[in-house]
């Protein structure tokens, strides 16, 4: 990495935007923190960075379905995912989508400046904490989502969007207690056993609905 690498961070979260903004200043250029994902791909045009630093869980869209419109659009851009989601089944599909790295939230500096330093030097970078075995193998990658009443597919599209169950309620006219009430239901009709591990499942879903379309 030299002083004129530009990087671009996408994350919706304040204080991590700003924390990736602080470690990375010493050593490259930080051309913006983008919170919305619909701003991303103007902010790369306008920025032209030579990295992406990435979130899955962004409001309106995730990570999974920018990616391959950021690569067709921007096809020299290089793109690491840095995510709190620390699962095989997602980073491979990250990388079939485009990306170029997969660090989760929790690393260190020095690791993300390892897989920064490999990314630009054109090689692929999976942090050693993802763990081997995949979500997918789980079986939970393509349920019948049949299962779900047609309020439970909505409300499993925000979560997708990475929205909080606050968030969602205010979005859907519902009290808090009653969005995590279908909250509950989701991860019992599904099988999913964790807030976390339904979370990954409803991104993984929603990009899944959307390419059969």
């Amino acid at each position: 990495m030299t002083p004129r690498t530009v990087v671009l961070i996408a994350d919706d979260h304040p204080l991590v935007g700003q924390g990736l903004r602080a470690l990375l200043r010493p050593s490259c250029v930080v051309g913006g923190v983008v919170h919305d994902a619909r701003e991303i791909v103007e902010q790369v045009a306008r920025v032209r960075p030579h990295l992406l630093l990435l979130d899955l869980s962004m409001p309106y869209r995730n990570g999974l379905e920018l990616l391959p419109e950021l690569r067709a659009a921007f096809p020299d851009l290089k793109i690491i995912v840095v995510t709190m989601h620390l699962d095989r089944g997602l980073a491979d599909l990250a990388l079939e989508r485009g990306a170029h790295g997969f660090v989760p939230k929790e690393s260190s500096a020095d690791e993300l400046n390892e897989a920064i330093e490999r990314v630009l030097g054109g090689e692929t970078y999976v942090s050693p904490r993802v763990p081997k075995r995949a979500y997918r193998d789980t079986g939970l990658d393509d349920p019948d989502l049949d299962r779900l009443t047609p309020r439970q597919r909505q409300i499993l599209d925000l979560i997708a969007e990475g929205r909080t169950s606050e968030e969602v309620a205010k979005a859907l006219g519902l009290s808090l207690r009653t969005v995590e009430f279908h909250r509950s239901g989701i991860r019992r009709a599904l099988g999913i056993t964790s807030e976390f591990g339904l979370v990954q499942f409803a991104i993984v879903a929603k990009l899944r609905r959307s390419e059969a379309r």
